[in-house]
């Protein structure tokens, strides 16, 4: 019984941490979402909430890349960034020493990006985007972009039902 909680302790410690580091990496450079992914993935080893977390955020994510590459401009667009990161990572890593761990991770996320764009990681966004957070297949691909939500008439006099 202790060394089932130790475990989860430890698991819980290291991804709150590991999570941390991505949600800063949000504001700072480096692969953030990338770094949630894998905080998520620690604690969902041993807790059903991070797992359902994960899957949510992994749909999330490549929904939002299958957009971005779905296009031409979108991929121009994910090329140049993509490029200019590792450039402007490896510069930073070549001339300014004490920034080399930031340098490191902007090249990285750039690395990322361009992965998006092979055949194999879009075939997985396909995957991941025609699914949704359980699993399954995603029923709301099918439904129309506008669809009418009915709004309740306004009561004026006073009166609620």
């Amino acid at each position: 019984m202790i060394g089932r909680n130790t475990k989860r302790l430890a698991v819980l410690v290291l991804g709150v941490a590991i999570l941390g580091a991505g949600v800063a990496m949000l504001a700072l450079p480096g692969p953030g979402v990338l770094v949630i992914v894998v905080g998520l993935a620690v604690l969902a080893t041993e807790f059903a909430w991070a797992e359902r977390a994960l899957d949510r955020t992994t749909a999330t994510a490549a929904s939002a890349a299958s957009k971005v590459s779905g296009s031409r401009s979108g991929r121009t667009a994910l090329i140049a960034s993509g490029l200019g990161m590792v450039v402007g990572g490896a510069v930073v890593v070549a001339l300014v020493g004490d920034f080399r761990i930031v340098g490191v991770s902007v090249a990285i996320a750039g690395l990322i990006g361009l992965a998006t764009l092979h055949p194999r990681a879009q075939r997985w966004l396909e995957t991941r985007t025609s699914t949704n957070a359980t699993g399954t297949p995603d029923s709301s691909a099918a439904v129309p972009a506008h669809v009418p939500i009915p709004v309740p008439p306004l009561h004026t006099n006073g009166d609620h039902p």
